[in-house]
């Protein structure tokens, strides 16, 4: 593994190097996380403990050919540890989990065209949408071309069309198109998108509450975005719409998409010379569940590349539950790109936090989150999915190297059944970035 990234960069390097480069970068982003987790599956009585280390490993190296061309490539790295090269290693959004290197950025940046105006990117790319509710590259990178354009009177217009798969014959590809319009005014921040899902080949869907198969599916995203910087505060609202269609099941049964998803962020923090910083934030997020009464509609609020992975965490609301507006933290496929993680007959989550922080001499911050789970669809008269209590400590030693600790109590909802009881996690963290 370390031969072929070596490899890589040096050739990279090279060819840099006869170009004449103005500026070369190059860096390491590395993570080990150590995860335990008591009572895994909410049963009791089954003692389904978890327990293993992970690494997330990522290099990089950018270069300057002049002032108006920047290359740069990403190589990545995912494992759990005695895993390596292991055929049972965990299926992922990534497309290796043995500690096999692959690609997640290659991509030519050229920000200067149109005097200025025209700023494009080429080749595989990070792509990140408003805080990744709709799209989120995952740090996995998307095969991209890329431009933002430059408005006048603050307003830009950002464009990109994504290649996810490739049939080479037929017209079973997949891919991911966007529009995104934006106005800055003060403090404030406008968004307005138009993201497509096109997906024209066979792929898992879910309805009604049981997976199925598509034929062809197509979901398109109309969403608008308000951010608000303000002193020591902000607010983040965002409101997207879905509408689409989908050839679902065995004699391919046309269905209607129509979901709504919905979410209002608030924070502020103030410092005070004696106890350091303290800060506190609120949350409501909420994605539409699907109605199982409907069986040629689907309501459930669903984007296939909203932000759900840091390495083999999830990333979402919580730090076991991970919520999304659509999927959570899966017991039986804790790893799966696919899993709803949601008891059977759940669809759409609600989700509403609070939480504390402090700063205390620059180095250490500390955290208190709460936070409930709702299905948006009740189950025999229930909905509640549990609730979630979760600490955090993190130690940053000089500029480099942060160690984080965090410990997470996920308490079961009805929905879970009558025995379910209390799951732990423990993380322990260590993160490197030069």
């Amino acid at each position: 593994m370390k031969s072929a990234i070596a490899l890589v960069l040096l050739l990279l390097a090279a060819g840099l190097a006869r170009a004449e480069v103005s500026a070369l970068n190059l860096g390491l982003d590395y993570r080990l996380r150590a995860i335990g987790i008591q009572n895994n599956d909410t049963q009791p009585d089954t003692r389904d403990n978890l327990s293993y280390y992970s690494h997330q490993a990522r290099l990089y190296m950018t270069g300057w050919l002049n002032e108006d061309v920047e290359a740069g490539i990403r190589v990545q790295s995912v494992s759990i540890w005695g895993l390596e090269g292991s055929t049972s290693a965990p299926v992922s959004r990534y497309p290796k989990t043995d500690g096999t290197p692959w690609i997640e950025q290659v991509y030519l940046h050229m920000p200067n065209l149109m005097n200025k105006h025209l700023d494009i990117t080429i080749g595989r790319q990070p792509i990140v949408i408003g805080d990744g509710m709709l799209v989120s590259d995952d740090q996995l990178g998307f095969n991209a071309l890329r431009a933002k354009i430059a408005l006048p009177r603050r307003a830009s217009l950002d464009l990109f069309t994504a290649k996810i798969t490739e049939s080479l014959e037929g017209h079973n590809d997949s891919d991911l198109n966007g529009v995104v319009g934006a106005l800055d005014q003060g403090d404030l921040r406008w968004e307005l998108a138009w993201i497509q899902e096109n997906n024209s080949g066979p792929s898992p869907y879910t309805l009604a509450g049981a997976t199925t198969t598509a034929a062809h599916v197509v979901r398109n995203f109309y969403d608008l975005r308000l951010f608000g910087n303000l002193k020591d505060a902000y607010y983040k609202m965002e409101v997207a719409m879905e509408k689409g269609d989908a050839n679902v099941g065995p004699g391919g049964v046309n269905t209607t998409i129509a979901g709504l998803g919905e979410r209002l962020e608030l924070g502020a923090q103030s410092d005070t010379a004696k106890f350091g910083r303290f800060g506190v934030k609120a949350l409501y997020a909420s994605g539409s569940g699907d109605d199982p009464g409907t069986a040629d509609k689907d309501e459930a609020f669903r984007a296939s590349f909203a932000g759900r992975w840091d390495g083999l965490q999830r990333a979402g609301w919580g730090q076991h539950f991970g919520a999304t507006l659509s999927d959570a933290y899966s017991p039986s496929s804790p790893f799966s790109p696919t899993d709803t993680g949601l008891p059977p007959g759940a669809s759409g989550i609600k989700t509403m936090g609070l939480g504390i922080f402090t700063v205390q001499k620059i180095h250490w911050t500390g955290s208190l989150d709460y936070y409930t789970y709702d299905s948006r669809v009740k189950v025999a008269g229930q909905n509640s999915l549990g609730a979630e209590l979760d600490a955090g400590l993190s130690f940053r030693y000089t500029g480099f190297v942060t160690f984080n600790l965090g410990m997470a109590y996920f308490f079961p909802g009805d929905l879970y059944g009558p025995t379910a009881s209390k799951v732990t996690r423990y993380t322990a963290e260590t993160h490197l970035h030069f």
